[in-house]
């Protein structure tokens, strides 16, 4: 038993002497390698941010045709998905009541027109010749009349005439000197024309006459409906044998030469983008290069976006109204120093910190940030240009631990 014990003593002294032994010596060896680190030196830079967004295709200028009268539709002359000019015919309505209409505005003007010719024109030499008989006509009367009422008048201071008949031909005498004037006044009208003012009456009826005729055929071009932009029919409203009202759409129609996207830009962003600005919008594996139209000067109260508007060449009509295309702004950030997301540490509240690497040694460095770009951190203050900052490796990193700094991207 004493021997047994002895033996027992005997192996616990070589293990704890063997335990006890080479430990040292290890710890030595891997206090002496470092932990392995990437790193990259600090320079000034101003790299390029990039925002994409999404909207929906939308035409550059979109409009609704309709009619200016009321009728019945007898013919629509473009479809769906057809190309229309401006001024092109997209359809009719039944006319005829208003062709009636016009038939008699041109009467009427011809008419007025006749009455001005004459007024202008004055009286023709037979007329002026017929009322000059009239005249001496007149007068030849008046003076046989006043020879007679002399004589009766003789006759009646004699007694040989009673007083009826001689208030008989003092009426005589009245009557041709009417005549007579009457005949004077027809005579210098005719000779000398109407007046100023019946002229000027006349013209007026006739300008008049002319206005309704211009009415008439304007209501009666109102019959064709034709397009009042260039672009593609998006929609058909309405059939053939329908009832049109003034206002009512028949079609809608869209420029689709240069399509537009509407964008909702964040407002803390709207800042960055201005009028004329590129953009580089996609479509599933096209892309193209669109320019800023406009920036809209309100701020939507429920998202708190700004709209931005897009506007996209689409020459061979390829790009449909309705597709849904992403919008890359690209655009240069400020000026500074940056480094990787990954390089900067922060725990809790506590003040965010990097290390650097001076003489094989991590130095941790407490930094103050400003915007983020690309996934890279700007750093306002705690670090200098040529500094070296870690960026592999960090997470595993103490203040002065000895580093043993590697090329590339892997520590």
């Amino acid at each position: 038993m004493k021997q047994r014990k002895q033996g027992v003593i005997a192996l616990v002294a070589v293990m704890l002497l063997s335990a006890c032994g080479p430990a040292p010596k290890e710890a030595e060896v891997e206090q002496s390698i470092g932990k392995r680190v990437a790193v990259i030196q600090v320079k000034e830079d101003s790299p390029v941010q990039v925002s994409k967004w999404s909207g929906v295709l939308k035409p550059s200028e979109e409009t609704q045709a309709a009619f200016e009268t009321n009728g019945r539709i007898v013919s629509l002359a473009v479809e769906e998905g057809d190309y229309v000019e401006q001024g092109s015919l997209l359809a009719s309505v039944d006319n005829r009541d208003l062709s009636l209409q016009a038939a008699s505005a041109a009467a009427s003007v011809q008419q007025a027109q006749a009455q001005l010719a004459q007024i202008n024109n004055g009286a023709r030499e037979e007329e002026l010749i017929q009322s000059q008989n009239t005249l001496e006509k007149a007068n030849v009367s008046l003076e046989k009349a006043k020879a007679d009422w002399q004589r009766s008048e003789e006759l009646f201071r004699q007694g040989a005439l009673s007083q009826n008949d001689l208030e008989t031909v003092q009426n005589h005498m009245a009557l041709a000197q009417k005549d007579w004037e009457n005949a004077e006044q027809a005579y210098v009208l005719v000779k000398n024309g109407p007046r100023k003012e019946v002229k000027q009456q006349t013209a007026g009826v006739f300008q008049q006459a002319v206005v309704g005729q211009q009415r008439a055929a304007l209501s009666q071009s109102k019959a064709n409906l034709t397009a009042p932009i260039s672009g593609i029919v998006l929609e058909k409203m309405t059939a053939v044998g329908q009832l049109a009202s003034t206002g009512s759409s028949v079609y809608r129609i869209g420029n689709v030469d240069t399509l537009l996207v509407e964008l909702s830009v964040p407002d803390r962003e709207i800042g960055l983008w201005k009028k004329g600005n590129q953009v580089k919008v996609s479509l599933y594996e096209q892309e193209r290069v669109g320019e800023v139209k406009r920036v809209l000067p309100a701020v939507s109260q429920q998202s708190g976006t700004v709209s931005v508007e897009v506007m996209i060449p689409n020459p061979q009509h390829d790009w449909l109204v309705g597709q849904i295309v992403t919008a890359s702004h690209e655009r240069s950030g400020p000026k500074g120093i940056f480094v990787p997301v990954e390089a900067v540490l922060s725990k809790g509240e506590g003040q965010p910190y990097v290390f650097v690497s001076k003489g094989n040694k991590a130095v941790k460095t407490p930094v103050t940030l400003g915007v983020m770009a690309n996934n890279q951190l700007q750093i306002e203050s705690g670090l200098s240009v040529g500094e070296m900052v870690i960026t592999k490796g960090v997470d595993q990193l103490f203040d002065g631990d000895d580093l043993e700094v590697m090329q590339g991207d892997r520590p």
